[in-house]
């Protein structure tokens, strides 16, 4: 497993930053607050769009830094299932922005893919 440092640290701004202080906005919360949380993460409609989404961009990195092509692939899979799963979940709310997310889509998926 070879690690580019210039890599490792854009990795370590990328995701440690937002998940830091996630993890510390989450612990300010009350305990209302923090089922709340808990739950609208937990939901099919979040896993399917936005959670399979960062977990694939998660994955792709991860893998582009610490040279695990298995993994790429992997990330690659659940980028597409939250791409066409936040365009099925917009679809509802806004029919322009959910073609709009399908239209960008394969740009974004090229640009990981390179």
């Amino acid at each position: 497993m070879n690690t580019d440092t210039d890599s490792l640290i854009t990795f370590l701004i990328a995701f440690g930053v937002p998940v830091a202080m996630m993890t510390w906005a989450y612990f300010k919360m009350n305990a209302a607050d923090q089922q709340s949380v808990k739950s609208d993460f937990a939901s099919p409609k979040f896993l399917l769009s936005m959670g399979s989404f960062a977990l694939g961009a998660f994955l792709i990195e991860f893998s582009d830094t610490f040279s695990v092509p298995m993994i790429k692939t992997i990330g690659l899979v659940l980028l597409i299932v939250g791409g066409i799963g936040s365009s099925i979940v917009t679809w509802k709310s806004s029919k322009v922005r959910s073609l709009l997310i399908l239209a960008l889509f394969p740009l974004m998926v090229f640009f990981h893919i390179s």
